[in-house]
């Protein structure tokens, strides 16, 4: 069984997000059911794609340990392997950590194969720790347990007095039941681990160079794996740039060195829009600025009680306070172009007192504690994930106090005003987390790729600043960045035909964009969404879907969920299978 979202602010984008991808799988589908081999013995799977279960080793440094067995999925390429047009398998993931590449396939893979070609396998896996992946890392022993653990949980640093320490001491549990209950698989889902998993399913393949698209954590994935691995590099692109040497370092602060920019850039796009297109419209972005926060000030003082009885059988509610407008807000950096005007006509609505847009938004996912088969395994999410990779990966001391660890949110704070969410998930763990990854990183961020390597960077990304993306390549010799000239996370949030034939062109020809090149958006942040017919009937059965022309594929991609799971901002659900 599951434990559905709750607790964050956010939870209703990632709920939406899981539900379409469960929305086309096939229920019946047993992962169990499939030999794990280490040569890909693919079985059809979901109508349409193929899929397998690859065993590797569970700690390359020490074989003896055990072993993994990785979930993949492929949407097979319909040229012939002899084909000289065929150019191999495009291993594609989705960023995170956390996030499962089986889902990104499901929900996206015919939009990928559009803007990639049909000369691809398009193939993804869910990374060690997550989803199908076994074997599982599971902090919690029950929903009860994981429900107990997440309401205690602050999901803003700024609630109260106590919230600050109250992360901390909550991050000390984890560490603690980490160590109590699954040390031994928390120490084996580190990012240079995952790497060499990518290794060996190109050359599962027959290939000895990997073809890959990361995006967001998907890019420290890339960067890790040029750094070990740099003569096996082939068609490379990684996006959402995150800095490898901060990460590793264990310094998650200049992430926030880009948010607050990213929202002055949505509302100057407002002012630019005018009050015809923008419904919080003012004469400058200070005082739209002045506009919103007046209402999270308002809801910090008084909160306001949201209810939908409209169905009583299915009675929704939601209380309204800063947290949960804050949350709102940082979800909205992460993808302006497509939760701009609901969020502005949310905040519109409260200004008169009504909370119903701001409900639709967040929604009240109650956890389901009560599974209708107690045998069924129990998944929390990807909270535990999340935390493992990042703190295990870290070369930093895991111990700090109280006062290095106040002194840290402190200076986060001074980049950003989005750091009072930020610390509870991204950084209060490295006070106590002291499991390290038993796969080290072995190689260098400055080196020469058999490859050059494309990156991409918005300018206003609010988690992965464009300077990320300049930093990582002034190392990959012959490497270029191509500049987004848009607001929000990853190029998808922004996503636009001058990217899509950038990305084509590299992909096929191994054409970079000259320095400098800059591709801007086709849409304003709030130009009126498009309403292609064929988008809107998109099936979701995968086998049923007509192909996309590559301006819908590039529209769909704008819209779909992917940037929103990619750093996912909180716990979600993770669906598993008896």
């Amino acid at each position: 069984m599951t434990i559905k979202p709750f607790l964050w602010s956010t939870s209703v984008y990632l709920a939406v997000a899981r539900a379409k991808a469960l929305a086309i799988r096939d229920d019946t589908f047993d992962w169990a059911s499939l030999a794990p081999s280490t040569n890909l013995s693919w079985a059809p799977c979901y109508d349409a794609l193929q899929c397998a279960r690859f065993t590797v080793p569970l700690q390359y440094s020490d074989p003896s340990v055990g072993e993994a067995q990785i979930a993949v999925i492929m949407s097979p390429s319909n040229l012939s392997h002899s084909d000289p047009s065929y150019l191999g398998p495009l291993l594609v993931n989705p960023g995170g950590p956390g996030g499962s590449g089986i889902d990104l396939v499901l929900t996206n893979g015919d939009l990928l194969r559009t803007i990639a070609g049909p000369q691809f396998d398009i193939v993804s896996f869910d990374p060690r720790g997550v989803g199908e992946t076994t074997p599982p890392l599971n902090f919690f022993a029950s929903p009860e347990e994981a429900l107990f653990f997440h309401e205690a949980y602050p999901s803003d640093a700024n609630e109260s007095v106590s919230s600050f320490g109250r992360a901390l001491t909550q991050s000390q549990i984890l560490a603690k039941l980490a160590v109590d209950r699954v040390e031994l698989v928390a120490e084996s889902v580190g990012t240079p681990a995952v790497a060499t998993d990518m290794l060996n399913i190109a050359k599962a393949f027959g290939q000895d160079k990997l073809n890959y698209y990361g995006l967001s954590y998907g890019s420290l994935l890339g960067s890790t794996f040029a750094a070990m691995f740099p003569n096996n590099v082939g068609r490379f692109i990684i996006d959402g740039v995150i800095n490898a040497h901060d990460w590793y370092a264990g310094n998650t602060t200049n992430f926030l060195i880009s948010t607050d920019d990213a929202l002055t850039s949505i509302y100057d796009a407002c002012v630019a829009a005018g009050p015809q297109l923008c419904p919080i419209f003012a004469n400058s972005s200070d005082l739209i600025r002045d506009r919103v926060n007046g209402i999270l000030d308002s809801v910090h003082v008084e909160p306001l009680a949201a209810i939908n009885d409209t169905d009583p059988t299915n009675i929704q509610w939601e209380v309204v306070d800063y947290t949960t407008l804050k949350g709102l807000l940082l979800t909205l950096l992460y993808s302006p172009y497509d939760d701009a005007l609901a969020f502005a006509e949310g905040v519109l609505a409260l200004e008169q007192g009504d909370t119903g847009i701001i409900l639709e938004l967040t929604g009240s996912p109650l956890p389901d504690i009560c599974p209708a088969n107690a045998s069924q395994p129990f998944d929390d999410g990807d909270f535990g994930t999340k935390t493992a990779v990042w703190f295990g990966d870290s070369l930093a001391d895991g111990n700090r106090t109280f006062a290095q660890a106040k002194a840290n949110y402190d200076a986060a704070l001074n980049l950003s005003e989005f750091a009072t969410l930020w610390y509870p998930i991204n950084q209060a763990g490295f006070t106590s987390w002291n499991i390290k990854a038993k796969d080290r990183l072995n190689g260098t961020f400055i080196t020469n790729t058999s490859t050059p390597i494309l990156l991409i960077g918005n300018t206003f990304d609010p988690v992965t600043p464009l300077a990320s993306a300049h930093n990582m390549s002034a190392g990959f010799t012959g490497s270029a960045v191509l500049q987004q000239n848009s607001t929000g996370h990853t190029s998808l949030s922004g996503f636009n035909l001058c990217t899509a034939q950038v990305i084509q062109q590299y992909l096929t020809n191994l054409t970079l964009p000259d320095s400098g090149t800059v591709c801007q958006p086709d849409a304003g942040i709030w130009s009126p969404p498009s309403n292609s017919s064929s988008l809107a009937a998109r099936s979701t059965d995968v086998a049923a879907r007509e192909p996309l022309s590559l301006d819908e594929a590039v529209q769909a991609l704008a819209r779909s969920s992917i940037v929103k799971r990619s750093m996912a901002l909180g716990p979600k659900a993770r669906r598993t299978v008896a």
